[in-house]
Parts: structure tokens; sequence; C-alpha cells
């Protein structure tokens, strides 16, 4: 079926961000439909809000009936689990620390349901993130930038997209601050206004975490092993390194009788190393992979270097580095002043002001040199 940039296909959760987006467009003249993902089976005792839980479909499609628009359900199930959840497990269990976020958003969302989009004749893809996209006049290029809401800001979460899914992306609410989403929210009548917002992990099980429900979910078993300190010696054992992250400090049930941090883990001989020294947490930089660059960057080659703000996880202050972009999509972070917890497995996105310039995976932390 041809499609109509005129026609779009909205990504409804039941949350308000998305609500508003729906209402918003509809306004504005747009063919609206609604759609709401299935992404998996819940189980029992799921804890708190998530995305795609059961009663956000039914919201959402009450609150598509009253802004008078089709919706539709998908069943992405099989391609959530084959494309996100194995994938994340498969991190947790080599000790590193995912960010499934990233590629739902990237696989899934701005993938299969965009794909989905085009058999409906729609030729965009409306979400309720807090970022937003501009395309450049003169080369036409898109490029995503923060949301205006710095609290709120999603980009980090939507780093991954191509040129495609920017093109073909609409985010209504980025222009607007959280508060202002809700005022909207209450002018239009909706009975969503005060939904709590959805939380990132879509199954994580009350008291247990995420690493945890996926490695029941498959059925796979734990890799167990020491606990040590920065010298080697055995301070006790763990369960499983699936159970751990840099920088941790809760949860690791030794009695030491200070402080303890997670400093690094090693797969290869299932040893969690601790310290009882905080800034041994600090790094001058690290290695990213699979390095994806803005639609406005395709030109950076290996060997030049940028000016950055990088930003190593959902809530850190970006910090100010220098980017260098090596052979086989592998980037060099080299940080102004060292930053703390470099995790292996998050995403580092690196920008421009507001501007995503890029971004990858981080594959280890450059220590603090002594």
């Amino acid at each position: 079926m041809p499609s109509d940039n005129r026609r779009v296909l909205v990504a409804m959760s039941g949350g308000v961000d998305s609500s508003v987006t729906a209402a918003l467009l509809k306004e504005r003249g747009f063919d609206v439909i609604g759609a709401t993902l299935r992404l998996c089976d819940l189980e029992k005792n799921t804890e708190g809000d998530p995305c795609c839980a059961p009663d956000g479909a039914d919201q959402a499609g009450k609150i598509a009936k009253l802004l008078n628009i089709t919706h539709h359900i998908v069943d992405c199930r099989a391609k959530f689990e084959q494309l996100v959840l194995r994938p994340g497990w498969a991190e947790y269990a080599r000790g590193r620390t995912p960010n499934p976020c990233v590629l739902c958003n990237r696989r899934i969302k701005f993938g299969s349901l965009l794909d989905y989009a085009k058999t409906l004749g729609a030729g965009r893809l409306a979400t309720g993130h807090h970022a937003r996209i501009q395309v450049d006049d003169k080369s036409g290029k898109p490029a995503l930038l923060r949301g205006h809401d710095r609290e709120k800001d999603q980009s980090y979460f939507l780093f991954a997209l191509d040129s495609r899914q920017l093109s073909g992306a609409l985010l209504p609410v980025g222009d607007l601050s959280k508060n202002e989403v809700r005022a909207r929210a209450r002018e239009l009548g909706l009975p969503n206004t005060e939904r709590p917002e959805s939380q990132d992990a879509c199954i994580t099980v009350a008291g247990e975490r995420f690493a945890e429900t996926l490695r029941r979910k498959f059925k796979k078993p734990a890799t167990p092993g020491p606990i040590v300190d920065t010298g080697g010696k055995v301070l006790g054992h763990h369960q499983g390194l699936h159970n751990f992250t840099v920088g941790q400090r809760r949860g690791l049930k030794l009695a030491l009788g200070q402080r303890i941090w997670i400093r690094s883990i090693h797969p290869e001989t299932a040893r969690v190393v601790i310290t009882a020294k905080k800034n041994e947490l600090d790094a001058r930089g690290l290695i990213a992979s699979k390095v994806t660059w803005s639609p406005r960057f395709d030109d950076i080659r290996p060997g030049d270097s940028l000016q950055c703000l990088v930003q190593i996880r959902s809530r850190h202050h970006p910090s100010r580095a220098r980017v260098v972009c090596r052979e086989n999509r592998m980037a060099e972070v080299q940080f102004e002043s060292p930053q703390r917890a470099v995790t292996p497995g998050q995403a580092a996105v690196f920008y421009h002001e507001d501007l995503v310039v890029g971004g990858g995976w981080i594959e280890q932390a450059m220590p603090r040199e002594k």
C-alpha cells in the first residue's frame, strides 16, 4: 500500500505522553491511527507500570475511542524476545549491563512498528518520546536532538536510530515540558492525565533484578564465582555474574565493616572485584563498539576526532570529552575529567550541545592513571 505522510501511526502505551501525541497530531490535521505493542506476557507480581502492561493497552484503546481514531494491537512478542530480551540476557550472562530500551527502540518501536505503519498506508510513526527531530534545510538530513524538558529527555535511548527511522518519525511532545504535556491532557479531558510514568524494564518482577527475571525466563544456569579485593584475596562467593554491575554498592552480602563497591567484573574467571576506595571506580576514558553516527555526521572517518559531551548512562550528567573514530565501528572516548563507574554494556552517547552526534556500546573502561 502506498504510504501517505499525512497518515501517522501513533505508538500508544496508555500513558499521557503518547495520548497527547495522538491528540496533537489529530488537531494538526493528520490522519491518525493508534497502535499498542504487545511485547511479552507479564508474570504475576510484575513491578511498576511497564510500557507493555495489559492495562496500558486497555487505556490506549479508551483514549483512541475518545479521540475517535482506530486502534490496533500489534503482536511483537516473538521479535521482542529474539531481538531484545535474548541479547539482553547474553550480555548479563557475561557480566555486562545492557540497555534493552535502546535495542527495543531501534529494532521494535522504530523497526517493526514503522514497518507495520507502512502496511496501513501510514508514512510516519509518532511516539511520545521527549526528544526532537530536526531536518537540515540544505542537505535534507535528519538529526536527533534532546527534548525541551531536560529532566525528561529520552534522546539517549534513541541514539541508534538510522536515517530512515528518523525521517519517518514524529515526536510532538519533544518541544514540551512534562508539566505542559499534563496541562494539555487536562485541557483535552484525557482520563490518564495523572497516570504514573511507565518503567523502563518491561518484565521486572517485584523484589527481583531484571537480569534474574531473564535468567529464569530462558532457563539458563547462573555463573557463580569468587568475590575478591583488588589484591586478589578471596572475600566471599557469589551465585551468578548476572546479579552485578560496575559501581554497585548494595546487595553484595559481605560484612567488611566499611563501604565497598564493585570495581570490575571478569567473565573469563567469574571473578567480581570489589574496592573500598571510591576513586578506584574512576576512568579516564572508554572504548565503544558498534558505533553509529548521526546522518549529519556520516562523513566521519577513522582517525577523525570531535569535542563532544558524552553521556554514559541514562541519568549521567554528560561529561566533556574527545571522541576519536577508530576502524571497525569503534571509538575511543577521552574524558576531560575522570568519570565514575563506566559500565561495559551500557550506551555511550555523544552530543554537540543538544544535537546527538552518535553513540555506541561501552566495551571497556580506561582506568584512571595512578
